[in-house]
């Protein structure tokens, strides 16, 4: 067969799938989405995994997935920037990570803004909260595709902290936010800036004194072997945000829709996995040795009193319409 027999060859192919009502991906060479986060383990994961095996369903394998965790692709920063570049499809971090990219992620860490686990599953799911995220950092190369409660955060620490005061000039690990650096300031503490991957060994050799995160990150990475307090932040809850390439999901062409249907059903099987990751995580952090600590009713409101103000002054205006918005939107699921 000639080069000429060969192209017609191939219009006929192509002739027969319009004929029998596929699109033309039916028959396109397949591609792939590298799917990251930096966490192992934890509901990040799990959404990743779970959106993995719905997008190849949807796509009749025409979308293979490629589930990267533990920082394989890099630290956060740089699978951020992966995904804006187009070199990576999606990301998954805590929203302080995103921070930097656009401020208005700030929102999201406000403590206040979800109540629990529940009220903030509803407030997330709300079809006005997913187009207002949807807005945030348009036009840097990244569109959000999806927005999790993750859990509520804790602060682990050597020396442990069982009221307020013991915080004071320890040197306390956050997510890339400077929302979590001003709340940690305003209780005296020493926040420092740092990619999860980062995090152990810093821990280990003594560079850090503690560790902000969400609950079920110090069991998965048994940071009980380093210390053994763990205290729950009052009202303060973990957001993680799917950042994906708007490059590769123009390239997807017709099966954009599906991708993001996909986005959806994931979001509807993960969201019951939400309580049973953070039991989980108390189960294996107690087993290790370590230990839950609740401030006390009088610490847990200084601590609210003290941390909201401070956050809200970090703000962008922007970023304040995002809050009062979410707070507005929250109100409906308050009982």
């Amino acid at each position: 067969m000639n080069r000429r027999q060969h192209l017609l060859h191939l219009a006929s192919l192509a002739g027969s799938v319009t004929a029998l009502g596929l699109p033309s991906w039916a028959w396109a060479q397949s591609m792939t989405m590298k799917l990251t986060a930096t966490t192992s383990e934890d509901l990040g994961i799990d959404w990743l995994t779970a959106y993995k095996a719905n997008i190849e369903a949807a796509t009749q394998g025409k979308v293979k997935g490629q589930v990267y965790p533990a920082s394989q692709l890099g630290t956060a920063q740089r699978t951020i920037e992966g995904v804006s570049m187009g070199t990576i499809e999606m990301a998954m971090n805590a929203s302080g990570m995103y921070e930097g990219l656009d401020p208005r992620f700030g929102a999201l860490a406000v403590p206040g803004v979800f109540d629990n686990i529940d009220h903030g599953l509803k407030l997330l799911a709300d079809p006005d909260t997913r187009k207002r995220m949807a807005s945030i950092a348009t036009g840097k190369g990244v569109e959000v595709l999806t927005t999790l409660i993750h859990s509520q955060c804790s602060i682990v620490s050597r020396k442990p902290v069982r009221k307020l005061s013991d915080l004071k000039g320890q040197k306390i690990r956050v997510p890339g936010s400077s929302i979590l650096i001003a709340q940690l300031k305003q209780l005296g503490a020493n926040p420092v800036s740092m990619s999860l991957g980062e995090v152990l060994p810093a821990f280990q050799n003594g560079t850090l004194d503690g560790v902000y995160s969400g609950t079920p990150i110090p069991s998965a990475l048994k940071y009980f072997d380093v210390a053994k307090a763990q205290t729950l932040l009052p009202s303060t809850y973990i957001a993680i945000v799917g950042l994906v390439s708007p490059t590769f999901f123009k390239t997807a062409g017709a099966l954009d829709p599906a991708l993001r249907q996909a986005a959806r059903k994931t979001d509807d099987e993960v969201a019951p996995r939400v309580h049973a990751r953070v039991q989980e995580a108390r189960a294996i952090w107690e087993k290790g040795g370590g230990e839950m600590i609740e401030l006390s009713a009088a610490d847990a409101k200084a601590y609210l009193d003290a941390v909201i103000p401070a956050a809200q002054k970090e703000l962008t205006p922007a970023a304040r319409q995002d809050y009062d918005a979410l707070r507005a939107i929250g109100a409906k699921y308050r009982s």
